[in-house]
Order: structure tokens, then C-alpha cells, then sequence
């Protein structure tokens, strides 16, 4: 069973923390390398757990946690966009690349999760491919 609370909680606690980083992003001197590392850290950790999940992941977990997660994904973006306009003598450039990585890696994991764990058990012709997949290799691994 997929821990979609507890996934959900991380999903709204890094956005809530990704959006007030975009507020102090506004005043560059306010805004710390040590926060950036930080979220990125805490970002690697929810990847990682959604990662872990994902097999057990079902349409009803998703709509859970599925929404909060765009909007993470959304919040992240906008970070990374206004980091890139940091002056580089701040020294978050590698910060920033990281967290760039870290919002194509959970945009990646929900698209994955929205098409091949709730749109694919879905649909019939899919299920008819997969299946004639699995003949042809069944068939390759035991040749008549």
C-alpha cells in the first residue's frame, strides 16, 4: 500500500518551503546557499520516496497527493527560473543546476506515474500491446 499522506505531507511541506524561498529570492541578500542546499536535499528525499512507492502507487493515492505535486513541481520551477537570475558571485550556481535537475526529476516521476500508473491500466489497446509484448517473449524464452 502506497503511503500517499505521508507523501502528500512532504509534497505540501517543500511546497509551502519552495514558495517562501521564492518570496525571499526578492531580496538576494536575504536568501542563503545553506537554503538552497537544504530544499534541494529535502527534494532529493521526497523523490526518493515516491520512487520507492511507485509500484504500489494507485489512482486513488494519486489523488491524494497527485494535485499538490503539479503545484510542487510548478513552485520549483519558478525557484529555479529566479536562481538562475541571481548574481553569480553568490556562488549558487551549482545549487541552482541541482534544483533544476530536481524538478525534471519529479516532473518526470508524475508524468510516469499519470501514464503508466493510472492511464495505462486503462486503456485497452495498451493492455492488448503489453499482452501480445508478453506472448512474444514468453515464445523467445521457451521456443516451440
Amino acid at each position: 500500500m502506497c503511503e500517499s499522506a505521508v507523501i502528500s505531507d512532504k509534497v505540501v511541506k517543500l511546497s509551502r518551503r519552495s514558495y517562501n524561498h521564492r518570496l525571499e529570492i526578492a531580496s538576494p541578500r536575504g536568501y542563503q546557499l545553506s537554503q538552497l542546499q537544504k530544499l534541494n536535499k529535502e527534494l532529493d528525499k521526497l523523490y526518493e520516496l515516491i520512487y520507492d512507492e511507485w509500484n504500489t502507487i494507485t489512482e486513488e493515492d494519486y489523488k491524494v497527493f497527485g494535485e499538490q505535486l503539479v503545484i510542487l513541481t510548478q513552485t520549483i520551477k519558478q525557484l529555479y527560473n529566479a536562481c538562475k537570475r541571481l548574481p553569480k558571485h553568490m556562488g549558487m550556481e551549482e545549487d541552482t543546476k541541482k534544483l533544476g535537475m530536481n524538478f525534471a526529476a519529479l516532473y518526470e516521476l508524475n508524468s510516469d506515474i499519470v501514464n503508466f500508473r493510472i492511464k495505462t491500466p486503462k486503456s485497452d489497446k495498451i493492455k492488448q500491446a503489453l499482452q501480445k509484448l508478453s506472448e512474444v517473449d514468453a515464445n523467445q524464452k521457451h521456443p516451440a
